[in-house]
């Protein structure tokens, strides 16, 4: 669970970079998102408020296709949790052609939607999933793409540690979480700089790379050993 949450951080802290940097709104910080969408309903000159709208929509309706997806799953891996992958590696491919390819760009404004909507609302989809995805972990709710949750629980577990001492493993799965986003983070400025919307592929083929890993693992029939002979007995003699 480590490696897998933080390398999913660092993908979630790369698309929020690269959308931030190419699109000019963070499509995983949904607390910013929210609160700029109240102002602009005061003051509709603030924002773009039809973007937020579809990054709302779009983070929502990636959430609960994961939730419909992993609904009957116990696991943390296998063919449910790839195809949550693969439907994020889709999406950010799509987001990444709509910023960058003349031809996508071309159906999307002939469908009269503003290109900016079509590419927020993707990539908050692909966010969507991805957040779902490991906030149904059995055992422990992981958040990927924002961190209010992330760093209130390391400082309860700070408060509390004199009377309740610190779980070592939820407090490293919180903090590598943390780093990896920040990591993310950096990694998509510079690719972003770069790239532009292009540099979407990168965590796209990570999330594919990861679904790969996921089935393997669920197909790899766990090692048992023989129980040791039960020595014979005057009776069985």
């Amino acid at each position: 669970m480590l490696g897998y949450s933080a390398l999913l951080a660092s993908v979630a802290g790369f698309v929020n970079a690269v959308a931030l940097l190419v699109l000019a709104f963070p499509v995983g910080n949904l607390t910013g998102v929210t609160t700029q969408l109240g102002m602009n309903t005061a003051n509709p000159w603030l924002y773009e408020g039809h973007v937020l709208t579809a990054i709302l929509f779009g983070f929502l309706t990636g959430t609960a296709a994961a939730g419909a997806i992993l609904a009957r799953t116990q696991v943390q891996t296998g063919r449910r949790h790839a195809t949550v992958l693969v439907a994020e590696a889709v999406l950010l491919l799509l987001a990444a052609a709509g910023v960058e390819d003349v031809s996508v760009k071309a159906v999307i404004a002939a469908s009269g939607i503003e290109q900016t909507v079509v590419q927020a609302l993707l990539a908050a989809a692909a966010l969507g999933l991805q957040n779902g995805l490991t906030s149904s972990f059995h055992g422990m709710a992981i958040r990927t793409t924002h961190f209010t949750g992330t760093v209130t629980d390391l400082g309860l577990m700070l408060g509390r540690s004199r009377s309740h001492g610190i779980d070592r493993w939820k407090a490293a799965v919180l903090v590598a979480t943390l780093v990896l986003f920040l990591t993310g983070g950096v990694a998509g400025v510079l690719a972003g700089a770069r790239l532009g919307g292009y540099a979407l592929i990168v965590p796209a083929a990570i999330c594919a790379a990861v679904a790969g890993v996921s089935v393997l693992h669920r197909r790899t029939p766990p090692t048992t050993t023989a129980p040791d002979p039960v020595p014979a007995t005057a009776q069985d003699r």
